[in-house]
């Protein structure tokens, strides 16, 4: 599958440029596999978050960061009345952490692509690995809660490599046929995130070393894997974003960034070359269901695991092969559904992942048996396969052709800033009410459906209206 898509990818430059066909050739590959490898490692951790957090609850000192939080926590949680048993603490504390990576990832993330523009995307592409692996190396030696923090705020700072290689693929595409190009990102998040969760759950099992570190084996893997990557991408990639002569000042980098992490300026879409204001207020509208969706999906994506821990008592490697059933569905939707979708279908297609994932939560709520969880599991993977892309799609409709890589750019901090929110609010409507809190959830996506439902009523294909 990979190999067809970097075929398609191909058509995307100019048949007449034979420097320009090598270039992209190369770009692609090693796009699809360092993005592969770096994904294998990040979502490494996924089945492992509930255990490394109940590690640090039994094992840490009385004194240590997470017990002089949880006091905090369990007095705030008295003065309020909240119900909630103790165990829910660790819900908590791993919504606040999935929150607070992909807040920093947010408000970095703008400054690493400005000074990618100002620079050159090879050498910012390489710092943000060289965050990444930092990260992973304190993991690996973080015998308190405190440096495990640590960790997941550097990696938060640092994460801004997909980014940057989306800037990669509209570097060496062309504009009309750049979604091929992105079709690659795609497919190394699905088989990445297949793979990932079951190599950290079977590397936790591993006593390959005697340490004093929890889960060291699944850190030293990531680790590993991630100086791996960094020393592929060094020999392999090429620079395809040669910066003009005269750069960017630091201030106005900084300027740059602060506007992609300012709200105001990314749900106004300016500077996006939309200049009708019908067509504004669309992707106004296409933003709001993209920012509602995206912070109630990654609230119901972040719980999973906390869920399966406490009903099922589930396992690391359980929690892997939940993720390992996941991925394979989206692989499967992704390939031989979205791919195969008729242009104009878009909002129909996100309507439908929409319905299936509110029907999933509504599951996940009602029925406590594990057969009906992994029914509802599939209709969750089919949203998560189709909602993004299909609005991504949509979205990629409006625009003039210069100004379509911001535009996307901005449609993504968006969804960067949806995500800061999600995981901390769903795991603390988890720690107070458990799994109630997919009955709000499924309640409050009828907030994306509903304005979808009016997109569809009004949408035309974008791509057959010039917008100057």
């Amino acid at each position: 599958m990979a190999k067809d898509s970097i075929k398609e990818a191909h058509e995307a430059i100019n048949p007449h440029c034979k420097v320009d066909a090598r270039l992209t050739s190369k770009t692609l590959h090693v796009l699809f596999w360092s993005l592969l490898i770096d994904l294998i490692a990040f979502s490494s951790i996924l089945p492992l978050m509930p255990v490394i957090l109940e590690y640090y609850r039994d094992n840490n000192s009385a004194d240590g960061l997470y017990h002089t939080l949880e006091r905090y926590i369990e007095y705030f949680k008295a003065s309020i009345h909240v119900p909630g048993a103790t165990r829910y603490n660790t819900v908590f504390f791993g919504g606040a952490l999935g929150s607070m990576y992909c807040f920093l990832q947010f408000l970095f993330g703008p400054f690493f692509g400005a000074s990618s523009d100002s620079y050159g995307r090879r050498p910012i592409i390489l710092v943000s690995m060289v965050g990444i692996s930092i990260s992973y190396a304190v993991w690996m030696f973080s015998d308190s809660f405190a440096l495990f923090v640590l960790s997941r705020v550097i990696g938060g700072i640092t994460r801004a490599n997909v980014s940057l290689w989306t800037a990669v693929v509209s570097d060496v595409t062309e504009g009309k046929k750049r979604n091929k190009g992105m079709a690659l990102i795609g497919i190394a998040f699905s088989i990445g995130f297949v793979l990932g969760p079951m190599l950290g759950a079977f590397m936790s099992k591993k006593d390959l070393f005697v340490t004093g570190v929890a889960h060291f084996q699944p850190a030293a893997t990531a680790l590993i894997i991630s100086l791996v990557n960094l020393l592929f991408v060094y020999f392999t990639l090429p620079e395809t974003h040669q910066p003009a002569k005269i750069s960017d000042t630091s201030k106005e980098i900084v300027s740059k960034a602060f506007l992609g992490i300012n709200p105001l300026y990314l749900f106004s879409f300016r500077t996006t070359g939309v200049s009708d204001k019908e067509y504004n207020e669309k992707l106004r509208k296409l933003s709001f269901v993209y920012f509602t969706y995206l912070l109630l999906f990654s609230g119901v994506e972040f719980t999973l695991s906390f869920l399966t821990r406490e009903r099922y008592q589930y396992t690391s490697m359980q929690q892997g092969l939940m993720y390992f059933y996941i991925g394979s569905i989206m692989i499967i939707i992704q390939g031989g559904y979205f791919r195969r979708l008729p242009a104009g279908n878009e909002i129909k297609c996100a309507l439908q992942g929409v319905v299936a994932v509110m029907i999933s939560t509504v599951l996940m709520a009602m029925f406590t048996d594990q057969h009906t969880y992994y029914v509802a599991l599939g209709l969750y993977s089919f949203g998560s396969a189709t909602v993004v892309p299909a609005l991504t799609s949509a979205v990629s409709l409006y625009g003039s052709t210069e100004h379509k890589g911001k535009l996307i750019s901005i449609f993504r901090s968006i969804g960067a800033l949806a995500r800061g929110f999600g995981p901390f609010l769903a795991c603390t409507a988890f720690w107070t009410h458990g799994s109630l809190c997919y009955y709000v959830m499924a309640i409050l996506l009828l907030l994306p459906l509903i304005v979808l439902a009016g997109i569809k009523r009004t949408y035309t294909i974008a791509k057959s209206a010039k917008i100057e």
